[in-house]
């Protein structure tokens, strides 16, 4: 497949290190799905599933060991489209790796999660079933700055999410300033509203017009009211699959290929059309995301590139603002926890090999103290894990010690080298 890269591409993975040999297993990976609902279900039902799956593609369909509800299909030219499961909102077409991302996260029923970067919305509706409790239901913000793709997220929780549905709003919104906080404690009791709205007719009033801006662009009906739309409290959970380049995911650059054209590929490599770079970007989203997190909770980054400058900088510059009383990087549970039945082997992340190299990518002697905190991040390599490309790192906010940083500090790593 790399042979038919732009020059402008085959730059862009010369820059970052990245082995164009990566793009040779694109066709033979397997295509992932997942099993929407999955602990709801019993284990005859999942069978007849796999089963099922297994029929309508015409070829081998397992379980996935140590990722609840996901299946491997052989072939990965199977069409969703061809499987009953899909058509009846049983299965939903997600990679293992971004469910891997999810999980990292550890979501407890009854959390309340804000996925930053929500389109095209495969990750939040996996987390609405992993925050939905029966008693006290959790809740999931979901953001993007774009209403047609916050519009995909809406059809996909409209044919999948269930019940779950209940538990989540979107927001059309710019994920680097987002400021709407957690719902309410008690945002699903009717009765909860209703006295609010009784005793406080001034919030609703504005609720309904000049903060506007504030109100869900799609949620259940207790989800935007004023009472549901006017608290303080932070998130338990926050992830920023952050917007990137895409160049892990070896579905997506074969798209270019197929419908979209080689040179679009260049294009979007280069950065043309953006405002700012890629890394800048992703930090910003990052911070916010801090920003939004209670002390105590856990924040994931990922992307889908196998770029350093969109994965280890932009965490290290995040870690530089951060201090070791404030971050830590956690190991992943998925991979570190012994009985987790996990097989997909992830790697450990890029760090500089040499002397030259400590220099060049920024801060001198404090580089390998931050390299050493960031330790339990790690990579999925397409020839390795046999999933997409993907980083993955989980950070828990130990103290409330926000330094309140400065828009002009938010920068990866190293920024001066990537211009």
């Amino acid at each position: 497949m790399y042979a038919n890269f732009p020059p402008q591409f085959l730059a862009f993975l010369k820059e970052n290190h990245i082995d164009p040999s990566v793009y040779d297993v694109q066709g033979g990976l397997p295509r992932y799905v997942r099993i929407v609902r999955y602990k709801q279900r019993t284990a005859s039902e999942i069978q007849r599933l796999v089963k099922q799956t297994q029929h309508d593609a015409g070829c081998t369909v397992t379980e996935v060991a140590g990722v609840p509800g996901f299946l491997e299909i052989a072939d990965q030219s199977v069409k969703l489209a061809q499987l009953q499961g899909y058509g009846s909102g049983d299965l939903v077409g997600m990679d293992v790796s971004s469910g891997i991302a999810v999980h990292a996260l550890s979501v407890a029923p009854g959390d309340n999660v804000l996925d930053l970067c929500c389109a095209p919305g495969a990750k939040l509706l996996l987390l609405a079933e992993q925050s939905m409790d029966t008693i006290a239901p959790g809740s999931v913000t979901g953001v993007d700055n774009s209403s047609h793709r916050i519009a995909t997220c809406r059809s996909l929780i409209k044919k999948h999410a269930g019940r779950t549905r209940g538990i989540v709003r979107l927001f059309a919104a710019d994920g680097t300033n987002f400021a709407c906080h957690a719902p309410r404690k008690l945002w699903w009791d009717a009765q909860a509203v209703g006295a609010f709205a009784q005793q406080n007719p001034a919030v609703a009033v504005a609720a309904d017009s000049s903060v506007a801006n504030e109100r869900p662009w799609f949620a259940p009906r207790l989800l935007s009211t004023a009472y549901a739309c006017s608290g303080t409290a932070l998130y338990d959970r926050v992830l920023v699959d952050a917007e990137c380049t895409h160049d892990g995911s070896l579905v997506h650059i074969r798209k270019y290929g197929e419908q979209w054209g080689w040179e679009q590929l260049g294009s979007q490599a280069s950065g043309s059309g953006r405002t700012q770079p890629v890394p800048v970007l992703q930090s910003r989203l990052l911070e916010n995301g801090w920003r939004l997190l209670k002390p105590g909770g856990v924040l994931v980054y990922s992307t889908c590139s196998l770029s350093r400058f969109q994965n280890e900088l932009v965490l290290g510059g995040f870690l530089a603002r951060h201090g070791d009383d404030e971050a830590s990087v956690e190991p992943i549970p998925l991979f570190d926890e012994k009985d987790s039945g996990c097989e997909i082997e992830a790697l450990p992340i890029w760090k500089p090999e040499t002397d030259e190299e400590w220099v060049r990518h920024g801060l001198g002697s404090q580089l390998r103290a931050l390299f050493q905190r960031m330790q339990h991040a790690a990579r999925l390599d397409p020839r390795v894990s046999n999933t997409s490309g993907m980083f993955i790192a989980r950070i828990r906010k130990i103290g409330d010690n926000s330094k309140g940083t400065i828009e002009t500090e938010i920068v990866p790593l190293g920024q001066s080298s990537m211009t």
